[in-house]
């Protein structure tokens, strides 16, 4: 007979539902796990979808606001924002967020909702401000009508603009937070991309955010502008483009602008002491001509101390405080005759075809004084300049000859307003080698004439970057220069005087030119040769920099050739990408000539 059963003691009956309690919990985790799971499954479908089609349409949305076709940027930009959002929408909410912690998958799961989150940020609140800006910019918006360029459009543009940058500046950081070497290669593929792509788009939306800060007061929507115009003159140069040749006023005042003085250079100074205190590196290595001769104000290639440097000394030889100084040459005024047509001036047809040779040559044979040349220099670009801005010219075509200058360093701007001036600093017209972050680990070579001639017309140039390596103290670049003289054989006798120059003890036809090296900021020049042998020259520390000096002769038809290891510094500038992540670029400074250009980006392998 079995024995009875018997009640379990009291201490054990609780630990049985606990387990039953405990089963039920996790039975409903489970299929809790199942829901959740299916659902994020859904929404993550439903997200790759919208995804992958805005994806295709992304480009066409970028490609028209770039281009400034505003009703296309608009049609497809409302095609877009509804895909955007939903993937937004789908990838958002407690269970992405609770998600993201999941091990194994938390960081793919995160990585997919910020950039689901950061694409409809650029199309909802990034790309729309950039139309606006760029259909001012692309159309006649800045064409003068009756004389003056309606700033409306610009200033009305300036507060979405402001917010499209905060809104990109967030998108950049929260991509930049991903570490896509903890990701699906399916997901960080995609999130490498997107971050490249929105970096390219937060350089245009910092150019869109200067230009609508600077372009309203710099021309005189706050008040009328008065501003110096340099005609350098390429025929006889300096570190920044030539020697000053004529000086104009141009003056704006909410929007119109106007030609005023047009003066010769000869008219400033020559002043006992320097108009302006000097950096005694500068001094050094230019001496201080460059602070009591107008024509020597660029013998740094730092242009805003040339600029300010001139603007004091047109203060105290012609009177009156001046807001800015704008500088441009020839081959720049060839570039706007493309756009204009031809002028005529003292009864000469200048066009874009020979704009170069007429004004820094033929014109010496056609006019008997320094004098007569500079006047017919000022005429030309004041005429230019005119025809630019009264409105007969599509704007498209004016802007793409200022863009095409400024890339090449032959169009320079410096604002006497400090808080215009840091804006302007970073910017291609700034020409602020000394200061500018964006020139940090920038290189240059630059040339000055040591005679008071205009051989140098005749000079060719050529630097490039022509090695990199890697060291441990940071790359290495070596650049070649070199210099070509183009003078006739029989300049002796047909040339002018005053453009063989004088120099003591000189062959006439001899060009003479001082190489300026600068190696990037906080480096050093190491193996220094011409023509494969060892040389040397006067150094100074110049804005951070070792600079070298080397004094150059050439004989007609003669050529040099100079090399120099660069040392130190990152290779990078701006963020600018290259072909591969092996490289990067680099901006290779020079002296923008009458057949050179005054900036070269280069890739260099990265260190």
């Amino acid at each position: 007979m079995a024995a009875p059963a018997t009640e379990p003691p009291a201490s054990r009956r609780p630990r049985r539902h606990v387990v039953r309690w405990v089963v039920l919990v996790l039975g409903a985790l489970v299929v809790a796990l199942v829901v959740c799971v299916a659902l994020l499954a859904r929404e993550a479908l439903a997200a790759r979808d919208a995804l992958t089609e805005a994806a295709e349409m992304l480009p066409a949305a970028e490609d028209a606001v770039r281009s400034g076709d505003v009703d296309a940027a608009r049609d497809v930009l409302d095609d877009l924002a509804p895909l955007t959002t939903t993937a937004r929408e789908n990838t958002d909410g407690p269970l992405w967020a609770a998600a993201a912690h999941t091990p194994g998958v938390g960081a793919d799961v995160s990585a997919v909702s910020t950039t689901a989150a950061s694409v409809d940020t650029l199309v909802q609140d990034v790309l729309p401000p950039l139309a606006q800006v760029a259909q001012v910019l692309a159309g006649d918006g800045l064409r003068p009508v009756d004389g003056a360029i309606d700033l409306a459009p610009v200033t009305d543009a300036a507060p979405v603009v402001h917010e499209a940058s905060t809104a990109i500046d967030g998108v950049v950081a929260d991509l930049g937070a991903i570490d896509t070497s903890a990701l699906l290669p399916v997901v960080a593929g995609p999130v490498d991309d997107l971050r490249d792509r929105t970096v390219d788009l937060a350089s245009v939306v910092a150019t869109g955010e200067r230009f609508v800060d600077l372009v309203p007061p710099l021309l005189g929507a706050d008040g009328p502008r008065t501003y110096l115009l340099l005609n350098l003159n390429s025929a006889e140069l300096r570190a920044a483009g030539g020697i000053p040749g004529a000086v104009a006023e141009i003056h704006a005042d909410g929007g119109r602008i106007t030609l005023g003085r047009q003066v010769p250079s000869n008219v400033f100074g020559p002043y006992a002491e320097p108009v302006l205190p000097l950096a005694p590196e500068d001094e050094h290595l230019y001496t201080d001509r460059m602070g009591r001769f107008v024509q020597d104000t660029v013998l740094t290639p730092d242009f805003p101390t040339a600029a300010a440097t001139t603007a004091e000394m047109w203060r105290q030889s012609l009177g009156g405080d001046v807001d800015g100084v704008l500088a441009t040459d020839p081959v720049a005024l060839s570039y706007l005759l493309e756009a204009t047509g031809p002028i005529t001036s003292d009864g000469i047809e200048v066009t874009a075809e020979n704009a170069v040779e007429l004004l820094l040559s033929e014109v010496y044979a056609t006019f008997g004084t320094p004098e007569e040349t500079d006047a017919f220099f000022a005429s030309v670009s004041a005429a230019v300049f005119g025809r630019a801005l009264d409105g007969s010219v599509g704007a498209g075509d004016v802007q793409a000859a200022f863009l095409r200058a400024a890339e090449e360093h032959r169009l320079l701007l410096w604002s006497a307003h400090e808080d215009e001036q840091d804006v302007l600093e970073d910017t291609l017209l700034s020409g602020a080698i000394d200061t500018a972050a964006r020139a940090d680990a920038s290189l240059g070579v630059f040339v000055n004439d040591a005679v008071s001639g205009k051989l140098t017309y005749y000079l060719d140039t050529e630097s490039e970057i022509v090695a990199t390596r890697c060291t441990p103290e940071g790359s290495v670049h070596t650049v070649r220069t070199v210099l070509t003289s183009r003078v006739p054989d029989d300049a002796a006798t047909s040339l002018p005087g005053y453009v063989l120059g004088t120099s003591p003890d000189a062959d006439p036809v001899m060009i003479r030119v001082n190489l300026v090296l600068y190696p990037s900021r906080g480096g050093t020049l190491t193996d220094i040769t011409r023509d494969g042998e060892s040389t040397g020259g006067q150094t100074a520390e110049v804005g951070g920099r070792r600079a070298t000096e080397i004094p150059i002769s050439l004989a007609p038809g003669a050529s040099t050739t100079v090399d120099v290891d660069m040392r130190g510094g990152p290779a990078a500038t701006d963020g600018d990408a290259a072909a591969d992540d092996d490289s990067s670029t680099i901006d290779l400074w020079t002296t923008p000539t009458a057949t050179s250009s005054g900036l070269a980006v280069q890739a260099v392998p990265a260190c």
